[in-house]
């Protein structure tokens, strides 16, 4: 008698928390929802990568391991159709572009080899051509280890890489914890030496890398007047990118957002307004992880994750900045117009880590995480319309 209580209990919990979000939703100006939306992907699944080609969007890798799939935003009703394995060994923090109308993937976290002991940062290069349904890997090897790297293109011939960190430092790192193995005293150690370092020693990627497939070669774009990053988001727009947030050293991330233009062959930057706090008077964290993309000329950004205190632990001079605190996924969306952000809306729940796809005039998050590194399969579209943000 007590479980069947219970349960009805439950059950009315449930319908009394839906009436009121319905209540709510019909009753607040909320963003409204299109009937058209995009379904869910086929599996929950984060630290993926992906991109748009022509009227197909294409996800894969990350916790979905070598699977890809396909929507076909014209036959939305056929849903995600699976493509082709991805060729190379797994990964996570891929990064894909789509170029003359195939994807570039480059680089991610993961084992060289299927014998490999453990895990690196890879600067590997494959190309999917979606109209023969074939994966190749090129006879190319990105001058940087690719990890926590962002990438768009601002002309569609060429893919712009920025950021990441640096291979060697990152490498070391599990290669010492791998050679503590099962010993607590030496893990720690090597832990704490890891976080206890100022944000310039860890060396995290300030050269801008320019991709030519035509010639399959790298090329440089000059460096960044700042420091690099790591899990920034990107978003290209009028021939120019916004790059957004990151972390500059593991656990503290930055609030600033840079603009890139194309100036001969190199990017000459300007310093943008930082992001504003989520709530009215409250200094921003900075987010890695976040989506970002562009709707009617506006900047978007959702999501992402920090620490929040990891700033003012930094700033009392503690370099672990984020030791002893919890990490937190974000729920706010914030839209830059006329040159100043400000707060646009909440997501349906704190998301990181997904892909951000730009439609037209859309922004497209596929997957990710949310509360305690959960992963999900929704799929919600962004699009600044009006002067206000709308949710699909």
């Amino acid at each position: 008698m007590t479980q069947m209580y219970r349960q009805y209990k439950k059950k009315l919990s449930i319908k009394v928390a839906l009436l009121s979000a319905f209540t709510l939703l019909i009753t607040l100006p909320l963003p409204y929802a299109n009937a058209e939306g995009y379904p869910d992907v086929p599996l929950p699944f984060k630290n993926g990568t992906g991109a748009r080609v022509n009227n197909s969007l294409f996800v894969g890798l990350g916790t979905a391991g070598q699977s890809w799939f396909r929507l076909d935003t014209d036959k939305v009703s056929s849903g995600w159709q699976k493509i082709a394995d991805f060729p190379g060994q797994p990964r996570e923090q891929a990064v894909t572009v789509a170029l003359d109308g195939k994807l570039y993937v480059f680089g991610g976290v993961g084992k060289s080899s299927a014998d490999d002991t453990q895990v690196r940062a890879l600067n590997d290069v494959y190309r999917f051509d979606p109209q023969t349904n074939q994966w190749q890997q090129l006879a190319t090897r990105a001058p940087r280890g690719l990890v926590g790297t962002a990438a768009t293109t601002v002309d569609g011939s060429q893919a712009l890489l920025l950021g990441g960190v640096n291979k060697a430092i990152f490498d070391g790192y599990f290669a010492d914890l791998a050679s503590a193995g099962s010993d607590e005293r030496q893990k720690s150690a090597v832990i704490n030496a890891y976080f206890d370092q100022a944000p310039a020693d860890y060396f995290y990627n300030r050269d801008v890398l320019i991709y030519d497939p035509a010639k399959n070669q790298w090329k440089s774009g000059g460096q960044v007047p700042f420091l690099g990053t790591a899990g920034s988001a990107i978003s290209a727009m009028n021939n120019r990118l916004i790059l957004i947030n990151g972390e500059i050293k593991p656990g503290l991330r930055t609030a600033a957002v840079w603009q890139g233009t194309t100036q001969g062959t190199e990017l000459g930057w300007q310093q943008r307004p930082d992001l504003i706090g989520a709530k009215k008077g409250t200094a921003q964290e900075g987010l890695a992880g976040a989506f970002s993309g562009v709707s009617h000329d506006v900047v978007l950004v959702a999501g992402g994750a920090n620490f929040p205190g990891a700033w003012q632990q930094f700033n009392a001079g503690q370099l672990y900045a984020h030791k002893g605190l919890k990490k937190q996924w974000q729920q706010s969306i914030y839209a830059l117009v006329n040159n100043q952000w400000q707060a646009a809306g909440q997501l349906p729940q704190p998301l990181g880590y997904g892909v951000s796809i730009q439609g037209s005039d859309k922004v497209i998050l596929v997957g990710g995480e949310t509360t305690d590194g959960t992963a999900t399969s929704t799929v919600t579209q962004l699009s600044w319309q009006g002067n206000q943000l709308h949710i699909e």
